[in-house]
């Protein structure tokens, strides 16, 4: 199998951790960096965690710590409380690999001058990719594709209309989504359809390795966590690794082209996004949405990922 270069921009997190040990595993892929931003976590709880998941896969793969607040909003998880992460635990056997020299903007930058075409996957929010996008221009040229996890065509999720990683900033969605660049938005609504379950978590734990492990055991948290939606499918949904996944293999998904917008007037909206998939010449289209997944090869595609960990 041929492989695509690719830079995971996470907010570890335990899926996003997941995700990224999904990505080395992966015979599709070839891993040349992570990079960091906040999310739920501020961004040095991310970076930790991304470099404690590089290391559990015993790869050689440089983290680069990134933003560490949004363009022009205020942090929103930094008024409340950080949430715990899954990655918390004491693991005296597991050393987080040293954080690479260089902030992820740089390192973002660097990956597109040494990997002409490559994928860019976005699992949080949209921060980091906005200011390369913004203070280097010329990189869009260079990139292949970004594939983002987030946006939702229906209810929001941070709030009734918007979904977590964009509502966390706003502007720099709109920038990315703007931007001259091929860009996949893989939504909340497509994501939720491959649910985490009792039977996942065992395939996964079957598969040997440290890394296996970790992913079984984050998987198995965000699964015992899960509350079910008042509306949308029960189960706990995968998200993050779903990005991963389709960047390595498009056939994973039905896609559509689409013209999306991020509502940015203040107010019960604030942070939506507005998908029309009736494009034309005066709104034409300036994305791929993900409109439909296939669970079960979704699935299996994530346990064959990891068992590439051993």
């Amino acid at each position: 199998m041929s492989r695509i270069d690719v830079v995971h921009d996470c907010d570890p997190g335990n899926d996003d951790a997941v995700a990224i040990l999904a990505a080395i595993g992966h015979p599709g892929i070839a891993l040349r960096a992570v990079t960091t931003t906040y999310g739920h976590l501020a961004g040095d709880r991310t970076a930790r965690n991304a470099a404690i998941a590089v290391a559990a896969a015993g790869a050689d793969v440089p983290v680069h710590a990134g933003a560490s607040a949004p363009l022009v909003r205020e942090r929103l998880i930094a008024r409340l409380l950080d949430f715990d992460s899954g990655l918390d635990a004491p693991r005296p056997q597991l050393a987080a690999v040293p954080l690479a020299v260089g902030d992820s903007v740089s390192a973002l930058r660097a990956a597109v001058e040494a990997h002409p075409g490559l994928t860019i996957v976005a699992t949080g929010p949209l921060t980091n990719l906005a200011r390369l996008l913004t203070d280097h221009p010329e990189t869009a040229a260079g990139i292949g594709r970004i594939v983002t996890l987030g946006a939702a065509w229906g209810l929001g999720t941070k709030t009734p209309s918007a979904e977590w990683n964009v509502v966390s900033d706003p502007d720099a969605a709109a920038i990315v989504y703007a931007a001259p660049v091929p860009v996949t938005i893989v939504p909340v609504d497509a994501s939720a359809t491959v649910p985490i379950d009792a039977d996942l978590v065992a395939a996964v734990a079957g598969r040997p390795g440290p890394g296996a492990a970790l992913a079984a055991e984050l998987l198995a948290s965000l699964e015992g966590l899960h509350t079910p939606p008042v509306v949308g499918p029960p189960g706990c949904p995968l998200h993050d690794p779903c990005a991963i996944l389709v960047a390595a293999d498009a056939s994973l998904a039905t896609v559509a082209p689409a013209q999306v917008e991020v509502d940015l007037r203040p107010g019960l909206t604030y942070g939506r996004t507005v998908f029309n998939f009736r494009p034309d010449a005066h709104n034409p289209a300036n994305v791929d949405v993900v409109v439909t997944l296939d669970p079960a090869r979704t699935r299996a595609a994530l346990v064959d990922a990891l068992a590439g960990l051993s």
